[in-house]
């Protein structure tokens, strides 16, 4: 484990569980080795809220936009952001996710590809069928509840303020975070039909995570 992730976890951690109230849950689920993390996603904070709640060094695509704010950039480059151009993984970003899995890393995803405004999760992109069926790697599905309705959406998030999306909050809601049981891409070819059978069960397992904390 890199020393800044693992300095940039210890210095925010014990913060993140007092002030928003962090809660996880299935932590147990987590696997040793190469896995992929597919999560919902909501607010710019997501990667590293995914970070404190596995407890284990990550790696994650970020817009490219992000690394230009300090010290937020220090802080996504400490817990391994890659940039990634907006509108989607480009080949670089592909390669990139190979030879994370290839060494026994933790990837994080956002197969919707964008972050939902209002909480409701999106459609998933098949990136992630595609790269766990090639990389022949298990998916987690995770879930993440509370955080568009958090003080720290509304402090990270301000496009969403702006628009009305996100407003600053009368009281601490926590931040929950659940993870559900690996799917193996056992049985799947490499074909494009087998990449979005596949992220579509990925897609309901992460469904059924967000009925459950709804």
């Amino acid at each position: 484990m890199k020393m800044p992730w693992r300095l940039a976890w210890l210095l925010t951690y014990p913060w993140a569980k007092f002030f928003f109230r962090l809660e996880i849950k299935g932590r147990e689920r987590l696997i040793k080795g190469a896995q992929i993390l597919a999560v919902n996603h909501t607010s710019n904070f997501d990667p590293l809220i995914v970070g404190w709640a596995t407890g284990r060094e990550i790696y994650f695509l970020a817009k490219e936009e992000l690394f230009r704010y300090r010290p937020f950039a220090w802080l996504i480059k400490s817990w391994n952001a890659l940039p990634v151009r907006r509108g989607g993984m480009d080949i670089r970003a592909f390669r990139v996710c190979h030879q994370i899995l290839r060494r026994r890393k933790t990837l994080v995803l956002f197969p919707e590809g964008t972050r939902s405004p209002t909480g409701e999760l999106g459609v998933f992109k098949p990136g992630v069928g595609m790269i766990a069926i090639m990389s022949r790697v298990p998916v987690v599905p995770v879930f993440i509840s509370g955080v568009n309705r958090s003080i720290l959406s509304y402090w990270f998030d301000r496009d969403f303020v702006h628009m009305g999306w996100r407003q600053k909050p009368k009281e601490c809601s926590p931040i929950k975070v659940t993870f559900g049981e690996p799917i193996l891409p056992n049985g799947f070819s490499l074909s494009r039909k087998s990449y979005e059978e596949f992220t579509r069960l990925v897609e309901e397992r992460v469904r059924a995570l967000a009925n459950v904390n709804s």
